[in-house]
């Protein structure tokens, strides 16, 4: 019988290996160690996680020779990591990064999709647990579908002035407001052609980090969008329709109904392109330990 850690696959590649120990030195379940040879070599361990191996694959991306595979994979299949000027268009993709609410009424290429998922595997989780799940309706004639009824349902249920958890009266009227320009129509999806939504069981004891990796999950699908030129709103009231007030258009979405679904993201192609960033301060909101305030720190 295959034991768990045959299951690794963990090759060292001797006529490359130079025996730097980095990969031992990365190693977060520390189940690597040099063999008797000088060569790393993988230890015995009782099951993936807290217990063994994290399947990280940190020991395959430090090695500096590509000298380590792992579960299959070959080094020389990775990316090469990011050159040095990336801070720059990092702090320019975050600085111009806005709430789209008007989209062109088309369909985001396929490829594109495709792209921006294959990017959202490598997305952290707590204890590389990698459970999150994703799904996206990446035809707007389905988003259409599913929202109509839940649309029907909210207009239904204002009526009688029964609104989701967080809304009332007041911020109805000023969403509906808003139809007449910035959501064009659409107070629930702001006319977005496509939806993301990250999602987990959440039970037991990690139930607050899996909501969590749902939430980081959804940051980086916003972020690598934008940086394929598409148009995104990260949205919590359509979320609160679908799960308080139209059962039915959250059927059609197909997750569990067990399953943290707080957060939609909206995306498509914008219908309005900015030509700048905006410039917000937030010095004040920043927080740093000086030589001045360190005296005032006491210990019991």
């Amino acid at each position: 019988m295959e034991s768990i850690k045959d299951r690794c696959k963990f090759v060292v590649d001797k006529s490359k290996c130079i025996k730097c120990g980095k990969c031992i030195n990365v190693c977060s379940g520390m189940v690597l160690q040099f063999g008797k040879d000088g060569y790393p070599e993988m230890k015995d361990f009782e099951r993936f996680g807290w217990r063994g191996c994290w399947r990280c694959e940190h020991c395959l991306a430090v090695c500096p020779k590509g000298a380590i595979s792992i579960f299959g994979k070959k080094p020389e299949d990775s990316l090469p990591p990011p050159n040095d000027n990336m801070g720059e268009q990092m702090s320019r993709l975050l600085v111009n990064r806005r709430s789209c609410r008007r989209y062109l009424d088309k369909n985001v290429e396929p490829q594109i999709i495709d792209k921006i998922l294959k990017a959202l595997e490598s997305a952290p989780t707590g204890g590389n647990s990698c459970n999150v799940e994703y799904t996206i309706i990446d035809d707007k004639d389905r988003v259409k579908a599913i929202r109509d009824i839940a649309y029907q349902d909210m207009e239904e249920q204002a009526k009688k002035h029964i609104y989701t958890s967080s809304f009332s009266d007041f911020y109805y009227k000023k969403m509906k407001e808003s139809e007449k320009t910035v959501r064009n129509g659409d107070l629930l999806f702001c006319g977005a052609p496509h939806l993301f939504i990250a999602h987990e069981k959440c039970v037991g004891k990690w139930a607050d980090d899996s909501r969590v990796n749902c939430d980081v999950a959804t940051t980086h699908f916003e972020l690598i969008a934008n940086s394929y030129g598409l148009g995104t709103i990260i949205m919590s009231y359509p979320a609160e329709v679908l799960n308080e007030l139209s059962p039915k258009a959250r059927e059609m979405l197909n997750i569990p109904k067990d399953h943290y679904t707080k957060l939609i993201v909206g995306f498509g192609y914008p219908e309005i392109k900015y030509a700048r960033g905006v410039q917000k301060t937030r010095k004040q909101k920043i927080h740093r330990y000086t030589d001045k305030n360190y005296g005032q720190l006491r210990l019991d």
